[in-house]
C-alpha cells in the first residue's frame, strides 16, 4: 500500500508543521514524540496484518479477567491504538461495551465505524481528555519506540491508573528488540538500541513495567507474562506474520535508522533484506511482555 499524501502533511500545531516525509514515508514532527516509526497507510497495513497472529500468541485478545464485565457492558480505552484494529475486533465480540481507541498518528478508522466505537487523535503525553476513573479496562501495545523511560512513568503509567476506574485492570504489551545469530541482523538491532538510547528510549521497558507499576501503590495485583517469539516459516504462521510485521517495521522506521547507520536508502533495503534471509537461516525472535494489573478499590 502507498504513502497516503494529503493536505494533513502541512497541518500545523503551535506554528509547527506535524509531520514531515522521509524516502516516501510519512513521519512525525513533535518536539515531544520520539516516535521514529511512520504513520502512514502502509504503516497501518502492517498493524492490521499482525492483529491476528497476536490473538494466536496469546491465545485470545487479552488476558486480564474482564470478560464478564465486557460482556455485561464496560468502558474501555486503548491507547496508542495504531490503526484500530484490535477495537473494532472487541466492540463486534462485546457489543454492549464502549469503546474508545486513542492514537497520535492520523491512520484511525474514520468510516462505517460500530456504534459502540469512538476513535481520537491525540498526544498521550499531553494527558487525555477523560475524566479520573472513566474505564473499566485500559489497553495499551508496543509502544517501546514512543516514550521514554522518564515519560513511561512520570506522564504515561500516572494517565493509565488516572483513568481505570477502582477494581478495573489496566493490559499492556511490549516487546524487546529482535534476538539473532546472524551478523546483519545483529548489526541492525545493535543500531536500534544504539538509537533508542540516544533518544532516551528504554529498549527493554517491558521488562520494566512490572517495576514501575509496582512502585506505584496503586495495584492490588500485578500479573506478568513472557513470551518468546520466533521468527520464520519453519515455526509456524504466527511466527511468519512475525518476521514480516518486524521486517515491515524497520522499514517503517527507515528514515531515521538509515541515516543513524550512516548507510544510504537503498543500502538500507539491503540489510533488511538480508535481515529477514537470516531470520529464516538462524534463531532469530524476540521476548514479548503482557503485564496485567489490577487497581484498588
Amino acid at each position: 500500500m502507498g504513502c497516503c499524501c494529503s493536505r494533513r502533511y502541512f497541518e500545523e500545531e503551535d506554528g509547527a508543521i506535524k509531520y514531515r516525509l522521509i524516502h516516501g514515508r510519512r513521519y512525525h514532527n513533535l518536539s515531544d514524540s520520539m516516535y521514529f516509526m511512520a504513520n502512514d497507510d502502509e504503516e497501518a497495513y502492517r498493524l492490521n496484518r499482525y492483529h491476528d497472529a497476536m490473538k494466536d500468541i496469546w491465545r485470545g485478545l487479552f488476558n486480564s479477567p474482564v470478560e464478564e464485565k465486557l460482556r455485561k457492558g464496560a468502558h474501555v480505552i486503548d491507547i496508542g491504538c495504531g490503526s484500530g484494529i484490535w477495537i473494532l475486533d472487541m466492540a463486534q465480540q462485546y457489543p454492549n461495551s464502549m469503546f474508545v481507541g486513542i492514537d497520535i498518528s492520523p491512520i484511525l478508522p474514520t468510516e462505517n465505524l460500530p456504534s459502540n466505537v469512538r476513535f481520537f487523535q491525540h498526544n498521550m503525553l499531553d494527558g487525555l481528555p477523560f475524566e479520573d476513573s472513566s474505564f473499566d479496562f485500559v489497553h495499551e501495545k508496543f509502544m517501546t519506540t514512543a516514550f521514554t523511560e522518564t515519560q513511561w512513568e512520570e506522564k504515561v503509567i500516572p494517565e493509565m491508573i488516572r483513568l481505570a476506574r477502582p477494581d478495573g485492570w489496566i493490559e499492556v504489551i511490549e516487546a524487546d528488540i529482535f534476538t539473532s545469530d546472524g551478523s546483519v541482523t545483529m548489526r541492525v538491532a545493535k543500531a536500534i538500541h544504539d538509537f533508542m538510547i540516544s533518544k532516551g528510549l528504554n529498549p527493554i521497558i517491558g521488562k520494566e513495567i512490572p517495576r514501575i507499576f509496582k512502585n506505584t501503590n496503586a495495584f492490588l495485583e500485578i500479573r506478568d507474562q513472557l513470551k518468546i517469539v520466533d521468527f520464520g516459516k519453519k515455526h509456524g504462521k504466527s511466527a511468519e506474520e512475525t518476521l514480516k510485521f518486524y521486517i515491515g517495521g524497520l522499514k517503517s522506521s527507515k528514515g531515521f535508522l538509515a541515516n543513524s547507520m550512516n548507510v544510504m536508502p537503498e543500502h538500507f533495503d539491503a540489510l533488511i533484506e538480508t535481515v529477514s534471509i537470516e531470520a529464516e537461516r538462524y534463531s532469530t525472535y524476540f521476548n514479548q511482555y503482557r503485564i496485567c494489573a489490577h487497581k484498588k478499590i
